[in-house]
C-alpha cells in the first residue's frame, strides 16, 4: 500500500503528537514538518523522520496536512492551503471566530477540498461503546473536563476544552439544534482567557446537557453522565471504562423503628473494543477522507455547530 505524505504544520506539543501518531501509522508518512520557529521544525522532524521547513508551501505536494499550531495563527495557515487544495485535518478550535470558520468551510466547499476537526473524543473506544449503547433521546447529559493550569494554551477554556463536550453532546442528542439557556465563566486577573465556563444547552428533542470545563483543577476529569429514560451510563473518557445502571425498584420500608428505604439497581459493565489509541483513529479517518471513502461533505457539516455554541458562550462573558 502507498502510504500518503502527509506535512504537519506545528512543532508544539500537540504536533509532535501527531509526528508520533503518523510515523506509527500504516497508513501514512510524515513527509515535512512547517514551523516559523525552525529549532523547534527541526527538533521534531529529526525526531520522526521527517524534512524540516518554515515554509508553508511545502505542504502543497503533500497528499494531506494537518494543523497544529496556534490558534491565532489558524487563517495564515489554512486559508493558503485550502486555496491550494490541499486536504486538512485541523486542531480545535478549526478557527478563532466563527465568521472565520466559515469563511474557511465556504473556501472548502466551493473548492471540495476534504477538512475535519482535531474532536479527538469521537474516536475514544468508550464514547464509541456509548453510541451503541445510547437507544433512546438522552433526557440529560452532563460532562465534566477539568484540568490542571495549562500555561501553554493560548485560547479560552470553551475552545480549548468545553469544545469537546459541545460536540459529544451534539453527537448523543443527534442534532445540531442546541439552545444556549444559560452560562457563566471565570476570567482570573492573572490570565488572558477564561479558564471556568459552565454553560446549560436545551435540544429541541426535549432534553439537556450541562457541561463544566475548568483548566483551574487539581487533577485531570474527564466525565459524561447520560441520563435516558430507561438508564443512568457513566463514562470515564480517560480510563475509557463504561457502567451502565437501570433503576429496578425502590420502596419505604415500615417498621417499629422507623422508616426505612429501599433501592434495588442493575449494574453493568459493557465491554470497552479498544480499536486504538483515538489520535490514530483520527488519522485513519483523515485518510480515509483523503482517499475518499469517507463522506467529505458531512465531515464538513459537522464542524460548525460546536463552534457555533462556543462562540455564544464566549460572546455572552462578555456582556
Amino acid at each position: 500500500m502507498k502510504l500518503r505524505r502527509l506535512a504537519l504544520v506545528g512543532a508544539g506539543q500537540m504536533g509532535s503528537s501527531h509526528a508520533r501518531t503518523i510515523r506509527d501509522s500504516a497508513l501514512a508518512d510524515l513527509a515535512v514538518v512547517i514551523d516559523v520557529d525552525a529549532e523547534a521544525a527541526k527538533r521534531v522532524a529529526e525526531m520522526y523522520g521527517a524534512l524540516a521547513s518554515t515554509e508553508l508551501g511545502d505542504a502543497v505536494d503533500c497528499a494531506g496536512a494537518i494543523v497544529a499550531g496556534s490558534t491565532a495563527a489558524r487563517m495564515d495557515c489554512v486559508l493558503p492551503l485550502l486555496e491550494a487544495g490541499v486536504p486538512l485535518l485541523v486542531e480545535k478550535p478549526f478557527a478563532p471566530t466563527l465568521a472565520e470558520l466559515d469563511q474557511l468551510l465556504d473556501v472548502a466547499r466551493r473548492s471540495q477540498v476534504a477538512v475535519m476537526c482535531g474532536f479527538v473524543e469521537r474516536f475514544n473506544a468508550a464514547f464509541r461503546t456509548v453510541l451503541q449503547l445510547i437507544d433512546e433521546v438522552p433526557t440529560h447529559v452532563l460532562a465534566i473536563r477539568h484540568s490542571p493550569a495549562a500555561p501553554r494554551i493560548t485560547s479560552s477554556v470553551v475552545n480549548d476544552l468545553m469544545l469537546h463536550d459541545l460536540d459529544i453532546a451534539q453527537r448523543l442528542f443527534g442534532a445540531v439544534d442546541g439552545s444556549l439557556i444559560g452560562s457563566a465563566c471565570v476570567h482570573p486577573a492573572t490570565s488572558d482567557w477564561n479558564e471556568i465556563a459552565d454553560c446549560t444547552i436545551a435540544f429541541g428533542q426535549g432534553g439537556i446537557a450541562t457541561l463544566s470545563a475548568n483548566r483551574m483543577g487539581q487533577r485531570k476529569i474527564r466525565s459524561l453522565s447520560i441520563h435516558t429514560a430507561g438508564k443512568l451510563v457513566e463514562v470515564d473518557l480517560l480510563r475509557q471504562d463504561v457502567t451502565v445502571y437501570r433503576n429496578v425498584s425502590q420502596e419505604m420500608l415500615h417498621s417499629t423503628t422507623g422508616i426505612g428505604y429501599r433501592s434495588s439497581t442493575e449494574v453493568e459493565l459493557p465491554f470497552v473494543r479498544h480499536q486504538g489509541e483515538p489520535l490514530a483513529l483520527q488519522l485513519a479517518h483523515f485518510v480515509d477522507l483523503i482517499d475518499g471513502v469517507a463522506d467529505a461533505d458531512e465531515e464538513r457539516r459537522q464542524i460548525r455547530p460546536a463552534h457555533l455554541l462556543a462562540e455564544q458562550i464566549e460572546a455572552a462573558s462578555r456582556r
